[in-house]
């Protein structure tokens, strides 16, 4: 891969990067309140919220590892584009407008709407930074992994300067400066993964269904590693999750860990209404399903023509597009994958400052009259969690970014999800049971992550390179036992006290 110096791709950088700073020093302007911060003051229309779902949620992840990851590994790679979407079903009918009536800034706030406990806030603030950093990971990664190629800078740089804009964007204007760069990204990647699958299509000179029929039936299929398969099992399951069960624990992993993304779930509520809510959510997964289709297109085209990097999966999208439409269109899907970047890292620093400003400095220690202060602060953390992000995004060079997502989906889904779905529909619940709940299912994915293959290779104590469907089911069991058993407590303590009178 040649990382020279690009003329043309740093012209382009240099517009999104000038485009960005503009419409943050714009949006900064309205900024006045903490409401303004973190939720745009409730006032982003559905449509417009909708798109910037999108343009939050396909992050560097969707665009450059699945298709890294579907080049390389054939459907298990795809296996990602079926769980992220089917994910925002989940989101749809069981979350959003429930999670609308009740919310107010954070994850945190729709839990403590039901449950008045302070260490109900903090075990949810915990859960909201451990889940944001596990996903920042990935896009630093894939900042630095898709700036290096573009203009010739080295990948640690690369990384420094996306965090550095990144901070910019979000302590100038919080929540408003983030929805238009989402919305702006959304129907950039979307006309990008557009493009590319046409070019692909064109170059193949075939349609979309034979072109996938062809490489079904062909008896060989070059992989990046240099080993060679047929089509048939190229598309077929098991070509990198050999073990069934660790397929499963990642497919429950995406699938539920959508609904559980604290930058998700701070979307509703900058809408004005539960309505609006589940009508931008409609949006959202039509734009992500047709998006997640077209995945498929870039990572088969970048096996069948042969554009992967061996050494980095993360730059199969753009290489695709050097081979199609030469540096022109190289310079011009870099630059979007790094528009996409920008809006999924600012979404996830939101999330990361509204838990330690809104629910620890605010709620927790209890100052809420200085508003000006608050909002400071909030500034101020944003500047400190950008700046852990561009160390961690450094320290995990090389990692492919779709799977590091896939991580943090799982932790999400066994920390948050019992969480959610018990505030909102069982009310047996109590406040024990959730704190019980949420810490056990982060801490159990965590160390279950720690001592798997990911991390201890062969010597791996626990066989599954993705925790979820150890943890996930963990997570509820303790929510629901933790429950029965508090409640079960009280009502001893009253037969008890009853008694005695």
């Amino acid at each position: 891969m040649d990382y020279s110096f690009k003329p043309i791709a740093f012209a382009l950088f240099c517009l999104i990067t000038l485009l960005a700073l503009g419409l943050s020093a714009y949006a900064a302007r309205g900024v006045r309140t903490a409401g303004h911060f973190y939720a745009a003051g409730g006032g982003v229309k559905w449509f417009v919220n909708g798109i910037a779902f999108s343009g939050d949620y396909l992050s560097a992840a969707s665009f450059l590892g699945i298709a890294g990851m579907i080049a390389a590994s054939g459907f298990d790679g795809f296996m990602y584009s079926i769980g992220f979407l089917a994910g925002w079903i989940v989101a749809l009918f069981i979350v959003a407008e429930p999670l609308r009536k009740i919310g107010k800034y954070t994850f945190a706030d729709a839990l403590t709407s039901t449950f008045k406990n302070k260490y109900v806030r903090l075990t949810a603030a915990i859960s909201t930074l451990v889940v944001s950093v596990f996903y920042l990971i990935p896009q630093m990664v894939g900042a630095g992994s898709i700036v290096q190629p573009l203009i010739g800078l080295p990948y640690e740089l690369g990384v420094v300067i996306v965090g550095s804009l990144v901070i910019v964007i979000v302590a100038t204007a919080g929540m408003v400066s983030t929805t238009w760069v989402q919305f702006i990204k959304g129907f950039l990647l979307l006309i990008a993964a557009g493009g590319l699958t046409i070019g692909v299509l064109i170059m193949a000179g075939q349609g979309p269904i034979d072109f996938i029929s062809s490489i079904l039936s062909s008896q060989s299929i070059q992989l990046p590693k240099g080993t060679t398969v047929t089509g048939e099992q190229f598309l077929s399951p098991g070509l990198k999750y050999t073990n069934p069960w660790d397929f499963a624990s990642l497919a429950l992993g995406l699938v539920l860990g959508t609904a559980a993304l604290p930058h998700i779930l701070i979307r509703y509520y900058t809408v004005p209404s539960p309505a609006d809510a589940r009508k931008s959510t409609v949006i959202a997964i039509i734009a992500i399903g047709i998006f997640y289709i077209l995945t498929l297109f870039l990572g088969l085209g970048a096996n069948y023509f042969g554009t992967f990097d061996p050494g980095n999966e993360n730059l199969a999208a753009p290489l695709l597009a050097q081979y199609i439409g030469g540096e022109v269109f190289f310079a011009l899907i870099s630059s979007i994958a790094f528009a996409t970047i920008l809006g999924t890292v600012a979404g996830l620093i939101m999330a990361a400052a509204g838990a330690i400003a809104h629910d620890i400095y605010t709620e927790i220690l209890g100052n809420k009259s200085d508003e000006s202060k608050s909002l400071k602060v909030s500034k101020l953390t944003a500047i400190a969690v950008g700046v852990i992000a561009i160390a961690l995004g450094i320290l995990a060079k090389g990692q492919n970014v779709a799977f590091l997502v896939g991580l943090a989906f799982a932790i999400a889904a066994s920390a948050n999800l019992p969480a959610i779905l018990s505030t909102l529909f069982w009310k047996r619940a109590t406040d024990k049971g959730i704190i019980a709940g949420i810490l056990t299912g982060l801490v159990s994915s965590i160390v279950l992550i720690l001592i798997s293959p990911t991390i201890m290779g062969s010597g791996a104590i626990f066989p599954l390179n993705n925790p979820g469907i150890v943890s996930i089911p963990l997570g509820f069991a303790v929510t629901v036992g933790v429950s029965l058993l508090d409640a079960r407590r009280v009502a001893d303590e009253i037969t008890v006290k009853t008694a005695g009178s």
